[in-house]
């Protein structure tokens, strides 16, 4: 009891005196701290204040101190400083050369808004504390902060390709020249080109720190492909060549190719071997070609076109025969292996194959097989030049193709009838109906046989006129005249879809035409109408002094006048049909006597009554009012 009670009062005994010193020393302490925090917050929030809206003291932007400038101030001083420097040219030089060019002019930009924003963000785009910290720093450590700029690539990039094609230069590949009768190597040399990436890079950099000054242009040494060692074995080879003149052959033939026309006509070709480009000595197939034609003639064999034969029932193909010819290529190619020998410079004529023109699968592509029609006309001898006449004619007119749809015009196939092409005066019909010796008399035979070979064959018939006079030696409303020069003309053209072969012969007396082309089933059936005679023919005298007196002559037989129609109906593979009539009309001519005068009487002279002809389907022009000699 004694004890506890000794504890209690242990416990209640009053502090000391030193005790209550301590803690009015403790609290002291705490008062002056929190009074150098509230000091210190207090100059703080006085900076702040003083700061506002301005850029902190300490903060420079490329150099440029904007400490205590408001925005519009460090604004301005910003931008006359970005404005003095980029009016400073910057100088490039290279090779003697310099460029001087202001940064504007290269594109460089530069962002003074944007440089003075983060200079006022320095001390304001953190929290409270940080800011604090950043100002307390900015007092002892200053921050210079960089301009905002850039470099505009379209305005750069155009500039450094200028200057670096006029710094460009090529290099010059080694080669070999002949010259003087010698073979020297020549070139060999460096080029240059500019280093545009480092180039690039540089300006940049120096264009964003917005300085100016000089840059040295950085120039990249160019290696040319071919360097002079690379041609020793070409020279080798070259001075070879040169070295004596070359022998041509074929069979026992020779030609000598002169070592001047060699040198000449020497020339360098490169090509790659190994990986490295190689020049290889060759001879200029321009600068020889006078020596080549010298031997084309020599060794060429003319090729022979296909053709075609027929034994009148049948055409068939003449394959083509391939000539030969000069191989210019091959020929120059062997005569530079023969020049590449120092000894046995003989080399072979090369010759290639010569196609023909016309060629046998050509020819087997038109399909002429099958005989389309053959037509004859009864043998008449008449005189001597008139069978000529027919022969050259049917010559002429003869081994014609017609390609489908193409047009077959007599009188622009034979051409015309003059004594230099062989023809001779014979028998021609004249106005009236009057028979004289014309050039080329005689033909209307050949046009008649080929007109009725196209009758037969179901031919399209584009003109045909009859003569004017009936010739009983032709078939009844079949014959077909011709007057040369733009007159009365015969003209067919081909509507069978394929081509066709015109194939005539004569011997002057009969005349034969055959048509081959391909059967397309056509069938062709005609018939004759008969003869319509119309005016009897009449009789005229006329009186002519160079007879002797009393005596007479016929000068024009004359004729009664008739008229006949031929039918031709022409049935088609697919069963349509085309019915054609094809009129003939010959005119009433009187017939003319000739008297000699009559002594102490008056002869009245009567002239023959003029007649006129009708007008076919095909177009027949009169023939007595517009006379044409008909041949």
């Amino acid at each position: 009891m004694d004890l506890n009670r000794e504890v209690l009062t242990e416990r209640r005994v009053p502090r000391s005196p030193q005790r209550r010193r301590r803690l009015s020393t403790r609290t002291k302490v705490l008062l002056g701290v929190g009074a150098f925090i509230l000091a210190v917050i207090l100059v703080f929030v006085i900076e702040a204040g003083i700061n506002y809206n301005k850029i902190h003291s300490g903060i420079s932007v490329a150099g440029v101190e904007l400490g205590g400038l408001s925005e519009e101030e460090a604004t301005a001083a910003l931008a006359k400083y970005a404005r003095e420097a980029q009016a400073d040219p910057i100088k490039l030089t290279a090779g003697g050369k310099t460029w001087s060019v202001k940064p504007t002019e290269i594109g460089a930009t530069v962002d003074v808004a944007g440089a003075v924003t983060a200079a006022m963000d320095v001390t304001r785009d953190g929290n409270i504390f940080t800011n604090m910290g950043r100002r307390w720093k900015l007092y002892f450590s200053a921050v210079d902060l960089p301009l905002q700029s850039g470099v505009d690539r379209s305005l750069l990039d155009p500039f450094i390709a200028e200057i670096a094609e006029e710094l460009k230069v090529e290099p010059v590949d080694a080669g070999l020249a002949v010259a003087g009768g010698d073979i020297q190597i020549t070139g060999g040399l460096n080029g240059q080109t500019v280093d545009t990436d480092a180039l690039r890079t540089e300006l940049s950099a120096l264009l964003v720190s917005m300085k100016s000054g000089e840059v040295p242009i950085p120039l990249i040494v160019t290696k040319p492909n071919v360097v002079p060692e690379d041609n020793q074995a070409a020279l080798d080879q070259a001075k070879t060549m040169i070295g004596a003149p070359v022998t041509l052959k074929r069979g026992d033939k020779s030609w000598t190719l002169r070592t001047a026309d060699i040198i000449k006509s020497l020339q360098f070709s490169s090509e790659m071997k190994a990986g490295a480009l190689t020049l290889i000595p060759v001879l200029s197939a321009s600068e020889l070609e006078g020596f080549l034609a010298e031997i084309a003639p020599a060794v060429v064999k003319e090729p022979v076109d296909a053709t075609f034969d027929s034994d009148g029932k049948k055409a068939w193909v003449v394959p083509a025969q391939p000539g030969e010819e000069l191989d210019h290529e091959g020929t120059l190619k062997a005569i530079e292996l023969a020049a590449l020998k120092p000894s046995g410079r003989t080399a072979e004529v090369a010759v290639k194959e010569a196609e023909a023109d016309f060629t046998t699968e050509e020819a087997e592509a038109w399909g002429i097989e099958d005989l389309l029609a053959s037509y004859t006309t009864e043998p008449y001898a008449g005189s001597s030049n008139r069978q000529v006449n027919v022969r050259i004619t049917t010559k002429y007119a003869s081994d014609k193709f017609l390609a489908p749809g193409e047009e077959y015009d007599f009188d622009k196939v034979i051409g015309p009838r003059t004594s230099a092409r062989g023809y001779k005066p014979a028998p021609g019909i004249v106005g009236g109906g009057e028979l004289e010796d014309v050039l080329g008399g005689g033909i209307c035979q050949v046009s008649t046989t080929l007109f009725n070979a196209v009758f037969e064959a179901g031919i399209q018939v584009t003109e045909r006129h009859n003569h004017s006079l009936y010739i009983s030696h032709y078939p009844d409303g079949r014959d077909a005249t011709v007057a040369g020069g733009g007159g009365k003309n015969f003209r067919f053209k081909n509507d069978t879809g394929h081509h066709i072969w015109i194939r005539g012969v004569s011997d002057g007396i009969t005349t034969t035409f055959n048509i081959y082309g391909t059967d397309d089933g056509r069938e062709v059936k005609w018939s004759f109408s008969g003869f319509s005679y119309g005016a009897t023919r009449t009789e005229v005298t006329v009186l002519n002094n160079s007879l002797s007196p009393g005596s007479s002559r016929v000068k024009i037989s004359g004729q009664s006048g008739r008229s006949c129609s031929v039918k031709r109906t022409i049935t088609y593979a697919d069963g349509t049909k085309k019915t054609e009539t094809f009129n003939s009309y010959y005119p009433m001519i009187p017939k003319t006597i000739e008297v000699g005068p009559t002594p102490a009487t008056t002869t009245t002279v009567q002239k023959p009554p003029s007649a006129t002809t009708t007008t076919t389907e095909f177009g027949l022009p009169p023939d007595i009012t517009a006379p044409q000699t008909e041949f």
